[in-house]
């Protein structure tokens, strides 16, 4: 009988070893938008490490899959994946997302051609102007009520190239995110770019958890509590660090 028991014991605990593990493993979704992150940099980038060492504290493995950003959105919001990053916190997104902690801000502004004679106090003086802007992003406060002349496309690289192509006049854009494209892509192509003062937004970066899964209420918070583990120790600074980047 003991023994009879016994077996019974072992194949309940093999039969529920997977599904155990499953709870742990997670589906995230994230795009291109180095140097924070991307498929092709050193461990995915510094947020990608971020956001693994944050998980992995709180015992769980993620499976990160690269997208184009707005099927990346899309595809969280229907519930595709657990999760996504990075994101920045619009009330409006909250009916499909539960928003984590904070990770390291965008700088968002602009960048021109260095020829150009371009300066603005105020968004009225950039009404003369064709402005690049990325499809699915949401823009820094009071830049879409000012109704001014924009061109979308699908991702950052794209409006880069128009810019050194003089195709528009300006790309609205995280200020590192453009300084590494204008460093990597646009290395050869002759044209210098500058950033322009003041930025207009300091956005912080979230994961954001999809309200279509079950449990994301406790991703979330499990995910919390690992990056301010990570935090308080030093790791994350660390990370930082290890990338090439200030952690201020």
């Amino acid at each position: 009988m003991m023994l009879r028991f016994v077996a019974a014991l072992v194949v309940a605990i093999l039969a529920s070893g997977p599904v155990l593990a499953a709870d742990k493993s997670l589906r995230l979704a994230a795009t291109e938008y180095p140097p924070f992150y991307g498929k092709e940099l050193e461990n995915h980038g510094f947020i990608t490490e971020i956001v693994t060492a944050a998980f992995e504290r709180s015992g769980y493995r993620i499976d990160v899959k690269f997208l184009p950003w707005n099927r990346a959105l899309e595809k969280t919001k229907d519930g595709a994946f657990d999760g996504l990053f990075t994101v920045w916190h619009r009330k409006e997104r909250e009916q499909w997302f539960l928003y984590s902690d904070p990770l390291p801000a965008n700088e968002v502004g602009f960048y021109k051609r260095a020829e150009d004679d371009i300066q603005f106090a105020d968004y009225d003086d950039l009404r003369p102007y064709q402005i690049g802007v990325v499809l699915g992003y949401v823009n820094p406060p009071g830049f879409d009520e000012a109704n001014l002349k924009t061109v979308t496309v699908f991702d950052d690289e794209t409006n880069f190239r128009k810019l050194a192509k003089g195709r528009i006049d300006l790309v609205l854009a995280d200020r590192l995110l453009g300084q590494n494209i204008i460093n990597t892509v646009l290395a050869d192509s002759g044209v210098a770019f500058e950033w322009l003062t003041p930025a207009l937004a300091i956005e912080t970066q979230h994961v954001v958890f999809s309200k279509q899964i079950d449990g994301y209420r406790q991703r979330a918070a499990d995910f919390n509590a690992g990056l301010a583990a990570i935090e308080a120790d030093g790791t994350l600074t660390a990370i930082i660090k290890k990338h090439g980047f200030s952690a201020d």
